[in-house]
């Protein structure tokens, strides 16, 4: 019977020293995977890698806003300078009442404006990619983790008008332009909000699988200082235990 109390005593000390050491080094590390855990490790690299590319994703989303507002500020800026080459028109309208001066002045400013909108037109770009053309222009972002779903921009085209020089063309003109204007803004608007819902989506989604990842393998330390505390007491009563035991038999 004493030789029994013994041997479980040890037994117990063992297994006692051992989950010491376990807890110990969870502790230290601050992760359960640092003793074990390998479905944990493998489930938390996945939720890991998806986190990430949520996160690129959320970075394409932000390049896209930066070239759209790239692209809404020069629409504003055409649209400020067709509101004057519509005056103009309007002002050339009572040509009868002009003098020549008057005419030459209108059609002086008319052509700057027109050459002011074609240079922006061709200027407007983000990372050197045009953003605005006398064609359509299409992007596509890389909005989803796994590269599928892109969300494509589209701005249509704005036809060159440079080669208008007389104030007796404005109105025309700028009514066309007026036109191409209001559609343009339309699919900028559109584009900034899908890619600003999407970029809210990702990135909030990358947070989330990150913690998510974080805490499969992370140590609740309030548990594993419990459970060491416990350990250490089992690991003196079983000492304790078997040194009596040893104490018997040697009587």
């Amino acid at each position: 019977m004493t030789q029994d109390l013994s041997i479980l005593s040890n037994l117990g000390s063992k297994l006692a020293t051992f989950k010491i050491r376990e807890a110990i080094r969870k502790i230290s590390v601050g992760k359960r995977t640092a003793y074990g855990g390998g479905a944990d490790a493998a489930l938390a690299n996945t939720l890991k890698a998806e986190g990430v590319s949520n996160y690129a994703a959320s970075r394409n989303l932000e390049d896209a806003l930066a070239a759209l507002q790239v692209a809404q500020t020069s629409l504003d800026e055409i649209a400020a300078l067709n509101q004057r080459l519509a005056e103009l028109g309007a002002l050339n309208a009572n040509n009868s009442l002009l003098s020549t001066e008057d005419t030459a002045a209108l059609n002086q400013e008319t052509a700057s404006i027109t050459t002011a909108i074609d240079n922006i037109v061709a200027n407007t770009k983000y990372n050197n990619i045009s953003l605005l053309g006398t064609s359509d222009v299409s992007l596509n972002v890389g909005a989803s983790p796994n590269g599928s779903n892109q969300l494509t921009i589209t701005i249509g085209g704005i036809s060159s008008i440079a080669s208008v020089t007389s104030a007796s063309n404005a109105t025309s003109t700028s009514n066309t332009l007026k036109s191409s204007l209001g559609t343009d803004q339309g699919q900028v608007s559109g584009a900034t909000a899908a890619a600003r819902a999407r970029k809210n989506v990702t990135s909030t989604a990358s947070a989330i699988l990150d913690a998510a990842a974080e805490t499969k393998i992370s140590v609740d330390l309030a548990s594993e200082t419990a459970k060491l505390t416990k350990n250490v007491l089992l690991n003196k009563v079983s000492l304790s235990l078997s040194a009596q035991a040893n104490n018997i038999q040697s009587n």
